[in-house]
C-alpha cells in the first residue's frame, strides 16, 4: 500500500477505508505492507537523515490513525551493507513510534544467506514483534536454471536457519501464491510470474499432468 516516494520521508499511497473496514468487520488484522521500490529515491542518504527517517515515521503513525491500522509490515529489499546500521536505526525508532501507537511491526527479510546476513535478523529480533522470512524466489527470473519458486527443501532450510537467530514465536514465513512458467529458447531459458489459477489454466490448455 505504502511506498517511499522521494529521500525526505514521503510516502505514495494506495489506502482504503472500504478494505480496512471489510476486513475488521472478518475479524482480520489489517498491517498495510511498505516498499523500498522506487529506485529513484538515494537510500543511503534517506537512512542517515535523522529529519528523513521522522518525518516517514511520522506519516506512517498519520495514515495509521487515519486508517485505523493495526500494525505495519515493513517490505525494504534493496538494504545495501553500507547503509545497514543506519537502516537498522530506522527500524528501532519505528519499533518505539509502532509501540507507542498500539501497532504491530512485522518486518520482511530474504532467506538468511552470506550475502544478506548484513540485515542482521538477530538485532532486528529485539525490538520488532515479528520477522518474516521470504519463504520463496529458489529460482526467479533471473536464474539460469528453471526450477520451483519455492520447494519443500528450501522452505525449511529458511525457517532452521532463522529460528537460529530469532525467537521461534517471532518468525513468521509468507508463503507464494505464484508460480513460473518456463520456457525453453535458443539462448536459453526464461520465465514468467503468474498467479496460481493461471497456472491451473495452463496445465489444462497443455493436457499436463500435475
Amino acid at each position: 500500500w505504502y511506498s517511499i516516494a522521494d529521500g525526505t520521508g514521503e510516502l505514495t499511497s494506495l489506502a482504503s477505508d472500504t478494505f480496512v473496514s471489510n476486513m475488521h468487520a472478518r475479524g482480520l488484522k489489517v498491517w498495510p505492507l511498505v516498499n523500498d521500490f522506487n529506485n529513484n529515491v538515494d537510500y543511503a542518504a534517506f537512512y542517515s537523515s535523522k529529519t528523513a527517517r521522522t518525518k516517514l515515521i511520522n506519516n506512517l503513525m498519520q495514515e495509521a490513525r487515519q486508517y485505523g491500522y493495526d500494525g505495519y509490515n515493513i517490505d525494504f529489499e534493496y538494504v545495501k551493507k553500507d547503509f545497514a546500521d543506519d537502516y537498522l536505526q530506522f527500524l528501532r525508532e519505528l519499533s518505539i513510534a509502532c509501540q507507542n501507537n498500539g501497532l504491530v511491526l512485522s518486518v520482511d527479510n530474504y532467506k538468511p544467506a552470506n550475502h544478506n546476513a548484513h540485515y542482521e535478523l538477530a538485532e532486528q529480533a529485539v525490538f520488532v514483534d515479528y520477522i518474516v522470512i521470504m519463504g520463496y524466489d529458489e529460482h526467479y527470473a533471473g536464474s539460469k536454471e528453471a526450477g520451483s519458486v519455492a520447494s519443500i527443501d528450501y522452505v525449511e532450510d529458511g525457517i532452521a536457519q532463522t529460528v537460529k537467530e530469532v525467537p521461534a514465536e517471532k518468525v513468521i514465513n509468507a508463503i507464494p501464491f505464484y508460480t513460473r512458467i518456463w520456457e525453453t529458447t535458443g539462448d536459453g531459458i526464461s520465465s514468467q510470474a503468474v498467479d496460481m489459477v493461471t497456472a491451473e489454466q495452463f496445465i489444462s490448455n497443455h493436457g499436463i499432468t500435475a
